[in-house]
């Protein structure tokens, strides 16, 4: 295969920009999913199902896990054993998620009335919450998406790759974590049907749970680096 160094500099420009369309098209698509899933634990929240809604939450990252769709949160515990490249890529993953996660909140707000406001600004900003507060749950989902993704790549079984990301990401949801590409579904929805709705304060959430879903995630990649070089120091030759 031709790397981008060894081609024509308009063949390498024309290589890029299918990269970044592709890119960008695969975080559109995660981001649909994800937000198909925050609908059905919106749906199943309002009528009384919270634990099955976290269950049907995780939908949205299985489809993802499976299809090869591109969700930033599942790929920025990566960014440290990759390059600058890797990162700008993840940047475009996260406005893919974006983009699809308001396409279909938008949508949900047109056509489906009947999630509490509540419901809808509880899982946006959290229960009497403050920043800090919001930034911890963030980070908290980040952590739970990353095991998920991570259980997904090792396990060996389709059953139990499933059974991994229905499990995390049930949890992140039941112990109210901030997943942002989520929050990017509830503020689009939020802005449609929530009387007064504060779009800037809103914006900022979303903005603190990215970072959050972030820092979560190089957290528990940096614990598990730091247990795989333990057990090699301590088992050479394994």
């Amino acid at each position: 295969m031709d790397s981008v160094y060894s081609i024509s500099p308009l063949r390498a420009h024309n290589w890029s920009n299918m990269r970044i369309l592709k890119t960008f098209s695969l975080g559109i698509f995660a981001g649909v999913l994800i937000a198909i899933g925050g609908a059905s634990n919106l749906q199943l929240t309002a009528m009384g199902q919270p634990i099955w809604g976290g269950v049907f939450f995780s939908f949205g990252l299985m489809c993802v896990c499976i299809l090869g769709a591109n969700l930033f949160t599942g790929k920025a515990g990566y960014l440290l054993e990759n390059d600058g490249h890797y990162a700008l890529d993840v940047l475009i993953m996260a406005l893919g998620n974006i983009v699809g996660a308001l396409a279909v909140g938008y949508t949900c707000g047109a056509l489906f009335g009947n999630w509490t406001v509540p419901t809808v600004t509880k899982f946006l900003y959290g229960e009497g919450s403050s920043w800090y507060g919001c930034f911890l749950r963030a980070v908290g989902a980040g952590v739970f998406v990353y095991l998920a993704v991570e259980c997904f790549k090792r396990l060996p079984s389709y059953p139990a790759k499933l059974v991994m990301v229905c499990l995390s990401i049930a949890t992140m949801v039941l112990l109210g974590c901030n997943h942002s590409v989520a929050n990017v579904f509830y503020f689009a929805y939020a802005q449609v049907r929530v009387p007064g709705f504060d779009g800037l304060n809103a914006t900022l959430s979303v903005l603190v749970a990215m970072i959050g879903n972030v820092v979560g995630s190089l957290i528990i990649y940096l614990m598990q680096y730091g247990i795989r070089i333990a057990i090699k120091r301590s088992n050479p030759t394994a």
